[in-house]
């Protein structure tokens, strides 16, 4: 990755940390207030219960009372259970489902709605005297006089019920009259039927207590009692105890005596020791509530609270705990309420975290607004200055590649625009200046000696070589001494050859700036080249493959030449006696001239051929009396690139020897 994109990615990952501390910190701020209000909801709850210790009376009731819930909105008597929509989870069923009940209350009347399985329902006929004769409901009282009151409920067809007082038989009115103080509507559903009803309140102060039963008749013409299910128990005895059900309504002692205590953010409810709800207090704005339209609460709630085993921690403390429902917390701190020793029931106070988390919320949401907004910011300010630096380290890269041409020659004053800054590309950019221009001088240096040598050396070897030639015609020189001239004259000649070669080497470039093109015959020129060649090197088999002229070059003929000498002479010194040198000239479709030039012999290293187009580099290995310097193919490259081409070599594909490949690109008409 590039030096902007590092510094991009490693920064945003610290930027993307910074929130998530954030959220951290705030994550741990809520756990704190929660666990403050959890504090102060138990504390609450304690006091509430310590006001209602002894109160023995308003919590003292039957685990099988009938619940009666507060009405909140009226209700039209007619059959249906439109209005008891809100309540249709808490029937209480009875006998495996075969009828079920609800009740409401008001401070004027008490609302029941029965719900009746019955596949074959049996209407009053009025040739039946005994009430009985038909399906009916029977309902019990205890009046404010403490006597047991029996109402029979029963119809001729769906609409409005018949009321009547019986005796105890359930089969003879006392006085004959309707009830009209009690008003029922009986509607026939899928299942059975439907019976709703009112009754006056005051009937049932002082004992509250009620019982219903549904009676079932057998046959059109028998009429005979089927089967009773009741609320209460219909063992022989009971009823002559009294033992009806007791009626449970929410107290209005208890709300009196907590109301000063009252929140409008909590709500308090007030439990007996079978959770039945018995009172219920503020928490106007709660959207969850767990006293609202329930008989019981949940034993979650309360069960470390209301058992009798538990610790003196429990007692002490209560019990706090947390639900979550449509994203919201809700916190619910409950403790007992005692008689003495024994548990009576529990308070409950409950509030959701909405509003003391509001503000937390807020913090979180200016937390995450301000760091999105400073990411853009740093993110901008990283892209930019990353990009500023990444522009000048290339511009510096683009500055110091052109100084220098493939060759590795300096093409041009060394002036790199970033030396004139203090920071560390400024630096960098010094460091290459003084770097490159003592490279320069160094490099113009080691351009000048072939030069000085040339001219340094040759005079004293001209001198030596005139000498040698001066002894070798005298005439009185012995056979040893002789041998020892001829040595000495082929070590000038050798020592005259590098001067040349390194010389050549050194003023190629210069040179070749110099040379004109013009329009030249490759064909023609390498067809005569190699049939000359063949005269010169008599013991060589060269041969031509190609057209014999019409394929042209822009180009220069004397240097065109001097590479075809490069690379025959090392043809001839590398192939294998009596093999054969091949010249093969092809043309391209896009305008391009091939000269292949193959041999048999050693192939090269692969290793090797990758360098063998740098000067002062040989891998010969036999000795010869010509010295070989590696400088011809570093030659022959020159001019293959002063002609706008491409040399290569390599080995042959059945690695029987060499090709040499030299691509030109041919003049259009």
């Amino acid at each position: 990755m590039k030096l902007g994109t590092r510094l991009l990615i490693f920064s945003s990952l610290f930027l993307v940390m910074l929130p998530w501390f954030g959220f951290h910190f705030i994550n741990k701020i809520e756990q704190s207030l929660l666990q403050g209000q959890e504090e102060a909801q138990s504390m609450a709850a304690s006091a509430i219960a310590t006001v209602l210790n002894g109160y023995s009376s308003l919590f003292d009731v039957d685990e099988n009372a009938l619940y009666v819930y507060p009405l909140e909105q009226d209700v039209m008597i007619d059959g249906y259970d439109e209005d008891w929509y809100q309540l249709k989870e808490r029937f209480s069923a009875y006998a495996n489902d075969a009828f079920s009940l609800l009740l409401l209350d008001n401070r004027q009347y008490l609302y029941a709605y029965l719900k009746v399985k019955d596949n074959n329902i049996v209407y009053r006929n009025p040739r039946y005297k005994p009430l009985d004769s038909s399906d009916h409901v029977r309902l019990e009282y205890l009046d404010t006089n403490n006597q047991h009151r029996r109402l029979i409920l029963l119809a001729e067809g769906q609409g409005n019920v018949s009321v009547y007082e019986v005796n105890k038989d359930w089969q003879t009115w006392k006085n004959g009259h309707h009830l009209n103080s009690v008003y029922g509507v009986w509607r026939e559903t899928k299942s059975g039927y439907d019976l709703e009803l009112r009754l006056p309140r005051n009937w049932l102060e002082l004992n509250r207590r009620l019982s219903f039963s549904v009676v079932n008749v057998f046959g059109e013409n028998e009429r005979n009692p089927e089967s009773i299910v009741s609320t209460h128990s219909l063992e022989p005895g009971v009823l002559e105890t009294g033992a009806l059900n007791p009626l449970l309504f929410q107290s209005r002692e208890i709300s009196s005596v907590i109301r000063s205590l009252n929140e409008s953010e909590s709500r308090i409810c007030v439990i007996d020791k079978y959770r039945r709800v018995r009172a219920v207090i503020g928490g106007q704005r709660l959207h969850t509530s767990l006293c609202q339209a329930v008989d019981k609460v949940s034993n979650r709630l309360v069960r470390q609270v209301l058992t009798d085993d538990s610790d003196i921690t429990t007692r002490s403390t209560g019990q706090v705990t947390r639900l979550v429902d449509e994203n919201e917390t809700l916190i619910v701190a409950a403790h007992p309420v005692f008689d003495g020793d024994e548990i009576i029931g529990a308070v409950l106070v409950s509030k959701n975290s909405r509003q003391i988390l509001s503000s937390q919320r807020e913090t979180l949401n200016d937390v995450i607004l301000a760091t999105l907004a400073l990411f853009v910011l740093v993110f901008i300010s990283l892209l930019l200055f990353s990009s500023w630096l990444a522009y000048r380290i290339n511009r510096l890269k683009n500055q110091t590649s052109s100084l220098i041409d493939e060759s590795g020659r300096f093409i041009s004053h060394i002036e790199l625009s970033d030396s004139n800054h203090q920071d560390e590309i400024g630096q960098l950019s010094r460091s290459f200046s003084s770097l490159l221009d003592k490279l320069n001088s160094y490099t113009g240096f080691l351009e000048t000696v072939p030069r000085m040598l040339r001219h340094e050396i040759l005079n004293p070897v001209n001198t030596i070589s005139m000498s040698l030639q001066s002894m070798q015609r005298k005439d009185n020189l012995s056979a040893g001494m002789t041998l020892d001239i001829n040595a000495a004259s082929n070590a000038v000649q050798q020592l005259q050859l590098i001067v040349s070669s390194l010389a050549e080497a050194a003023n190629i470039d210069e040179a070749l700036t110099q040379e004109e093109v013009e329009a030249v015959d490759l064909a023609a020129l390498l067809s005569e080249y190699v049939h000359n060649s063949q005269r010169k090197h008599s013991d060589a088999k060269l041969r031509y493959q190609g057209v014999e002229q019409g394929v042209f070059v822009l180009g220069n003929d004397i240097r065109l030449v001097q590479l075809l000498d490069k690379i025959k002479d090392n043809a001839i010194d590398y192939a294998l006696n009596n093999t054969e040198i091949l010249f093969q000239l092809e043309t391209k479709s896009n305008n391009e001239v091939i000269i292949r030039i193959t041999n048999e012999g050693k192939f090269i290293p692969q290793e090797q051929l990758r360098l063998l187009f740098q000067g002062m580099i040989s891998h010969r290995t036999e000795k010869t009396d010509t010295p070989h310097l590696g400088i011809g193919l570093y030659v022959a490259f020159q001019i293959a690139q002063f002609h706008h081409g491409q040399l290569q070599i390599a080995n042959r594909g059945d690695k029987q020897g060499v090709e040499v490949v030299l691509v030109l690109p041919r003049m259009t008409s």
